[in-house]
């Protein structure tokens, strides 16, 4: 299955989605244990690091720091695809 997401791309993350701090597992199609999870408090806007459909998260850029969030959490911005 295709990510609707690529490496680049600017991304809105709505209000209340967890974002996850956490070591990449086995080729990255699992999550390990968390060391931080954030929960979104106002829509956020990111840019999509890594993209990884089979595990169904991807790696996105957020204020300088790199999280994973459910790729079907987020929302491609118009006009930037």
């Amino acid at each position: 299955m295709m990510s609707p997401h690529r490496v680049g791309d600017l991304v809105h993350i709505p209000q209340s989605v967890e974002l996850i701090d956490c070591e990449p597992g086995p080729g990255e199609l699992q999550l390990t244990i968390p060391l931080e999870v954030r929960v979104t408090q106002v829509p956020t806007i990111a840019v999509v690091t890594k993209c990884s459909p089979q595990g169904g998260y991807s790696r996105v850029l957020v204020n300088g720091r790199t999280w994973r969030v459910r790729n079907d959490s987020i929302y491609l911005l118009k006009g930037s695809g």
